[in-house]
């Protein structure tokens, strides 16, 4: 069915924008944040999602991903000095997602390795007004600036009664400012979902031809209210100018030749594998595969928990039976290797990987220590577990492998506030472990402890905030990787 829906999509619609002026676009992600806590799930793939749809639209696309302040600082000039180069008539392009502020009506991107404690340390975050500098000093007529910031308040607490979100800009003259959501609001990352809200409606409308910027804005708006039940409500600030509509996929709603565009508009959000192998069926040599291959990967990883968590179980009771025995000595020896959750929390920590978030180089023997709301209390299970892990997997790979090659990974839910409750898991299980004889200079030092780092529970029926409230000990192949 997917497939003859395609199939009309192609003979019925196409692409082909007049694309008389160059267009260049700046798109930066920030997910993997230094600070503890401050991780989130999606900007790393709103920015590969939004920047396949400007591709598409004949952009020339570069892209900053977990950007430092200088990498960022460094992006916003080498844009302005391309669009400089290209002229007047170039279109600009700058997207941002991830964690922004504001301080003093002045608003700031949040780098990936910003530490705040004060309003002096946000100050000297990159500024908005500085991409707005450069992009004076360009000279070029029209530019997009479109920021899905404010994803929640990363300031510390002695700065929390300071406005949330983003100002509103005063400086617009030749610029469209997309914001998603309204000043002084906090948007929504998308928890559960690839994407958040606001950059999976943009990505699929920004490919259709027929719409105006300002339509097109305002349908992303409506999107956005709809999906979100009205909590977030996406602003737009414009300073265009001239009589000519500019439609980024071309102003005919019907035009006449590019069918690959027409059809990766379809598939490019989409969360259905078959579409996207029809897709690269049809288009061999589309410049959009790697990303589409990548998305295929970690939705299959994502829906295959319930699948794993079925095969182990088939498996651990064939062996039984041929054996003729109750239980196992690997049950006895590792029993979390067949538990339904830690299948989930493993697997959900793969997908994480095939966005392209590897974390460390690790290894199936890895144990997933769960916590109550709020607690970072071991449980009698928890305990027990620990001290076989020590003894039956820790000590060997130690052995084998040398000292700091053990990591652990603490993740609070979107649910829990004090984010001391993580960095305290962490710490319950390095205590556990080393009361096991596992001494410190096996344990490698992380940044890592007491982070919302969100895991996918899939369709496994877990719920996302239990799954998510966790220590993970992982098994390190090389103690000079991350």
């Amino acid at each position: 069915m997917r497939l003859i829906i395609l199939c009309l999509i192609l003979s019925t619609s196409g692409f082909n924008p007049a694309l008389a002026e160059k267009r260049i676009a700046l798109v930066i992600g920030n997910s993997d944040y230094e600070t503890t806590g401050w991780d989130l799930e999606n900007p790393v793939n709103d920015a590969a999602l939004v920047s396949g749809a400007l591709e598409t639209v004949g952009f020339e696309v570069h892209t900053v991903l977990d950007g430092s302040k200088t990498d960022m600082e460094e992006a916003f000039q080498a844009h302005a000095d391309r669009l400089k180069e290209a002229g007047e008539e170039a279109v600009g392009f700058f997207f941002y997602a991830g964690h922004g502020a504001q301080h003093r009506g002045v608003n700031y991107l949040i780098s990936s390795d910003a530490k705040l404690r004060s309003g002096l340390d946000l100050m000297r975050q990159p500024k908005l007004d500085l991409v707005m500098d450069y992009l004076e000093y360009a000279g070029n007529q029209t530019n997009f600036i479109v920021l899905d910031a404010c994803r929640n308040n990363p300031l510390p607490a002695s700065m929390r009664s300071a406005p949330q979100g983003l100002a509103s800009s005063q400086r617009v003259r030749g610029t469209l400012i997309a914001y998603s959501t309204a000043p002084g609001m906090v948007a929504e990352d998308g928890t559960g979902q690839t994407n958040s809200s606001y950059s999976a409606a943009l990505a699929t409308l920004i490919t259709q031809p027929g719409y105006s910027v300002e339509t097109l804005f305002r349908v992303v708006a409506t999107r956005v209210e709809d999906r979100t039940e009205g909590i977030q409500i996406p602003w737009t600030e414009s300073g265009l100018r001239g009589e000519a509509d500019f439609c980024f996929a071309g102003c005919e709603l019907i035009a006449e030749n590019d069918e690959e565009a027409a059809a990766l508009a379809e598939v490019v959000t989409s969360d259905d594998p078959l579409m996207m192998e029809v897709f690269l069926d049809l288009f061999p040599e589309t410049k959009h595969r790697t990303y589409l291959e990548s998305r295929m990967r970690q939705i299959e990883i994502e829906r295959s928990a319930a699948d794993e968590i079925a095969k182990s179980n088939e498996t651990t009771l064939a062996i039984r039976e041929a054996l003729g025995v109750p239980t196992l000595i690997s049950e006895m020896i590792t029993p979390w290797a067949t538990d339904p959750q830690q299948i989930t929390a493993r697997i959900g920590m793969e997908a994480r990987i095939a966005e392209q978030d590897p974390l460390f180089a690790k290894r199936e023997e890895s144990l997933f220590i769960f916590f109550d709301e709020n607690s970072s209390v071991l449980s009698a299970e928890a305990v027990e577990r620990l001290s076989l892990f020590a003894q039956y997997v820790a000590r060997p790979h130690l052995r084998e492998n040398g000292p700091a090659t053990l990591s652990i990974i603490a993740s609070c839910s979107l649910d829990e506030t004090d984010m001391e409750i993580c960095q305290d898991r962490a710490f319950a299980v390095r205590d556990q472990l080393i009361a096991n004889e596992i001494y410190d200079v096996a344990i490698r030092l992380t940044e890592n402890w007491g982070s919302i780092r969100q895991i996918s529970a899939g369709d496994s029926g877990f719920e996302p905030d239990a799954l998510n409230r966790y220590a993970a000990i992982m098994l390190l192949s090389d103690p000079s990787e991350d």
